[in-house]
Formats: structure tokens, sequence, C-alpha cells
């Protein structure tokens, strides 16, 4: 049994290939054939009920005139019971009024509520022609679907939701509409005639499959038998579980070419003689290696526990690494905001200054004013130094250009706002090869967290803060200001669900002083500061906002040519 089975299995692939690819072709065949039928079907079939309805439309044109409904209704059931198909029938006015139906219950309604219709698509138009003109009288044939059971005496001749022909002639009598008669149609006769071709056609392609997979079985075993006898030799290998006894068995075989083998299974017994002796030479070979494989594992288990444990350096160093440029970007992030204060502190010691000198002016020699004024002058120039060291701190004023990833600078700003609004929902959009921009890190950050201040000031409750970097190439794109730009920028968004600004303000937001808070609230510089630190840098910033749904910051940076070696890390 074991000999054959390969055997059997190749030939039943082929036999199952045939099997589906004659059945495709036989569904194939019989749908394609069918269709090209039932639409032939159907056209004969409307074609009849056309010049049925044609019949039984030329006697009602004058019944209607004469309001002759009792011969209306005896034409009508006729009709019906003279062809089976009918399944129901009606007749309205020109107001669509039923004025005759074989279900007298729907006799002085205006709806018809036994069948559903499509009145946009018929299968089927043709209008009377007279005396070569074209008259009123149009014949339609819909596809329709019942919507209740039609009932013929004790038997069903239509159920619910069958599909059915739907003819409707317009009626008018010597060029005057008189109504519309419709005609319910059943299609069963045409679907049995078509089950019935296609059953036939299906039963006579399966018995031609039957014959064709006979014959190409007996084609198929008599080319097998060959590579049977070669399964058949081979066969002794199975059972053999010893390397040491496969290796003898294979060295032992002998293949035999015959002139009545096909080139295929000659190709196959000289692949299979290849292939043993080069089993039989590389098991050869193995053999000497295996015995010094327990020494050849030792030496690689000490060369992998030397290279695990520099690998373990490595992964430390980098975290002390990470963790030291982790503080120091932190630094300079509280340095950034440091430094805004200390411009703040810087404009109120002027003025204090400015009030004491003029107090100083104004009082009489002698007068306790004087001392008391100098006595501020000294606490402002000692709050002046500190400030100073506060300002050295922060690097205010200095410019010190470079490659800048500006992912690593949004994502520092975001970790310290966080955490001072915990209540805002945060949304980040990072492009993961975000080009480099030459650029000022400090000032980078002041334009970041001033943004994201000013979003987090616009949602004074709960909100979501959404941040997003990208690479475009803009070709003179129309930007704020009245420029066009072009090139390749990089692009970073701030969008928040605060209140927006109003129309009329949304011009001077960038003006330096311009504020919408309350007096001593704020300065009304730090949009300014942001225009100018994104111009200085050859950039854009616009804005989009509208009351009650928030207001959107984007930015443009020039991008470099090429991305800079560790630029990631400025």
């Amino acid at each position: 049994m074991n000999k054959i089975f390969p055997q059997k299995t190749l030939q039943a692939k082929l036999l199952a290939s045939v099997f589906v690819i004659v059945s495709l072709t036989i569904v194939s065949i019989t749908a394609v054939v069918s269709v090209i039928v039932k639409k032939q079907f159907q056209q004969t079939e409307l074609t009849r009920i056309y010049y049925e309805s044609n019949a039984l439309k030329a006697r009602l044109g004058q019944l209607m005139y004469g309001q002759n409904y009792r011969s209306l209704m005896i034409t009508l059931s006729n009709a019906k019971i003279t062809n089976p198909a009918i399944l129901y029938f009606l007749l309205t006015d020109r107001k669509g009024i039923i004025l005759i139906a074989d279900n007298e219950t729907l006799i002085g309604q205006k709806q018809f509520s036994v069948a559903s219709q499509d009145e946009n698509d018929p299968l089927y138009t043709n209008t009377d022609r007279l005396k070569g003109k074209i008259s009123s009288d149009v014949f339609n044939i819909y596809l329709s679907r019942l919507t209740t059971d039609i009932h013929d005496k004790k038997s069903i001749k239509g159920r619910n939701r069958d599909i059915i022909f739907d003819a409707i002639w317009e009626i008018s009598y010597m060029g005057e509409p008189m109504g519309e008669l419709r005609v319910g149609f059943s299609r069963q006769e045409m679907e049995q005639h078509l089950w019935m071709l296609t059953g036939a056609m299906l039963g006579t392609g399966f018995l031609v499959l039957l014959v064709t997979l006979l014959m190409i079985f007996w084609v198929i075993r008599l080319n097998m038998s060959p590579l049977a006898s070669f399964v058949g030799t081979l066969s002794m290998l199975q059972r053999d579980r010893d390397g040491q006894n496969l290796r003898n068995n294979l060295a032992g075989i002998a293949l035999e070419e015959k002139d009545t083998e096909v080139e295929e299974i000659r190709s196959l017994k000289r692949a299979f003689i290849n292939i043993r002796d080069l089993f039989v030479s590389n098991w050869d070979q193995l053999e000497d290696h295996r015995r010094n494989l327990e020494q050849m594992v030792e030496e690689r288990t000490v060369e992998f526990h030397e290279i695990n444990e520099q690998l373990t350096l490595q992964v430390r160093e980098r975290k002390e690494i990470e963790s030291r440029l982790l503080m120091v970007q932190k630094l300079e992030a509280i340095g950034t905001l440091a430094g805004g204060i200390a411009h703040e502190f810087n404009n109120l010691f002027m003025a204090i200054t400015g009030y004491a000198t003029l107090i100083q002016k104004q009082a009489e020699p002698g007068h306790s004013n004087i001392k008391k004024a100098e006595k501020i002058r000294q606490l402002v120039d000692t709050g002046s130094q500190s400030i100073q060291q506060l300002l050295g701190f922060a690097r205010s004023g200095k410019y010190d250009p470079g490659p800048l990833n500006l992912n690593g600078v949004i994502r520092q700003n975001l970790l310290i706002f966080s955490r001072s609004r915990k209540d805002i929902e945060i949304k980040t959009t990072y492009c993961p090869d975000l080009w480099s921009v030459q650029a000022d890190r400090s000032q980078m950050e002041q334009v970041v967290m001033n943004l994201l201040l000013n979003a987090s000031e616009a949602m004074p409750g709960k909100g979501c803060l959404q941040v997003e970097t990208q690479n475009v190439v803009l070709d003179k794109k129309a930007v704020s200001l009245g420029k066009r730009v072009s090139g390749r920028f990089v692009l970073f968004c701030i969008k928040d669900e605060g209140r927006g600004i109003d129309k009329e303000l949304l011009p001077r937001i960038f003006d330096p002083f311009f504020t919408t808070k309350h007096m001593g609230v704020g300065t009304g510089m730090g949009l300014a500061s942001v225009f100018g630190i994104i111009d200085n840098h050859g950039g854009i910033i616009t804005v989009d906002s509208q009351e009650g749904k928030g207001s959107l910051f984007c930015v443009y940076l020039p991008a470099l040519a090429s991305k800079p070696k560790g630029s990631e890390y400025r």
C-alpha cells in the first residue's frame, strides 16, 4: 500500500485539477448560454405580452368612453380566464382612480398595493403608430415584485415577493386620454423553461466530464507505472531510522534507465543518483566533524557569552547617554521658559526704575522720598543682576542655528506641557522621516511652547490638542501676509478645540502688545515673538480659526537639502 501511495496521490491531484478546469468551463459556458437564452426567452415573452395586451386594450377605449363598466369587467375577466399567466388586472381613469379590478376591494382606490414597480427602468416599451404618427397610447412593461399572495379560487398563482412582468397601457379614445390598463403576468413558465434547459446542459456537460476523466485516468496510470516502480525501490528507506544504515542502503541502490521510460523519469533517476552520491560524501564528512562537535560547541558558547556581555554593556551605556540627553533637553526647555519670564521682569524693572528716578527729580532736596526712591533703585539693580543670571541660563539673545529635527523639540515640549495640563488630551502624528531644518533650538522651543500655552489658554476646561509634523513641497503656495513660496518645507501644526478667534481680531493677533486678555494678565508678546522668530528663520506661520470650533496654527520652515549626520540629536 505504501508503495503506490505517492502514485495515487499524484493521480488524484491530476484528476482533481482536470475535474476543476472542465467543471469551471462547463459551468461558465452554461452560465453564458443561460444568460443569452434568458434574454431571448424574456424578449419573446415581452413581445407576446405586448400583442396580448394590445388586443385587450383595443376593446377597452370605446367601453371606457361610454362608461360601460360591466362590459369592461366582463372583457377583462374573460381575458384572465383565457390566459392563465395573468395574475391580476385593473383599469384606472385619467386621475388614477381604480375603476375595474379583479380584486373588488381595490375599486375606488388610487394606490395599487399588490405589486411594487420601478417606474424609471422599463424592460420593454412601445407605442401605437397611427398613419405614421406616434399616438399618446404608450405601452411599458416593468419588473415588479408582489407584495401579497395572488389567489385563484383555492390555489395560489403568485406568492409574495415573486418577480412578475407588470404591463401598463396608456389608453385613449379619439385622441382623448381615458386612463391606464395594468396587467400582471407570471414569469413561472419562462423560469421553468430556463431551469429545464440549464439542467439539460449541465447534465450533458458532466457526462462529457465523466468520460474525459476515465480516459485521462487510463493515460495517467499507463505513464505513471515507471514512477511507481521507482518509488517501490526507494520504499525500503522509510524503515531506516539509523543514519549509518540509511547511508549504506542508499549507497547500495542501483537504478537503470529503460528505453520505455519518459524523459522526466530518466531525469528524476539521474538527479536521485547525484543526490545519493552527494549524501554519502557529506555523511562521511559529517561523521568526521561530529567527533569534534562538543569542543566546537564549547568554543562557540564562550564567544557568545563574551558578545552578550559586550552588548549588555553597550545597552547600559546607551541608556545612560539617553538619560543624560533627556536631562539636558529638559534643562534647555526650562531655560527657555525662564528666559521668557526674565524678559517680563526686565520690562517691569525698567518701569520701576523710571518711576523711582521721577520721584527723585520731583522731590524737594532733603525730602525722605529721595532716600526711599534710591532704595527702590538699589533693589531693582539687585533684581536686574539676578535676571541677567537667569537670562544667561536661558541663553536669551544668543542665536546658534544648526541642523535640527523638530520632532524631538515638539516631543520634549509636549512632555513638559502635559505635566501642567493633565486635563487636556494630546494627540500626536509625527512624520517618521522628517527633514531637518537650519534653526536655533532654544528659539524653536520658545515657538512651540508659546503655541502650546496659547492653545491651552483657549481651552480653560477639558479639550483635545492635536500636534502633527510632515514634509511638504510647496509650489507657489499662497500663505499669510500675501506671500507665495515654493520649495521643500518642514510643517508642524498645533490645533485646539478652544473658543476660537473673532474674524475681526484675526489679522491683529501677531501685532506686538495686542492681547484679548484682561489688563495685567498678559503682555501680548507671545504670538508676536513667535512670528518674529519664524520670520527670522525664513519661515511662515499661518492661522485658521472659527469661533466656537478652535484654532489651527501651522508653521513652515525651509528644509535642508540633505539630512546632516547627527541632526536628530540637536
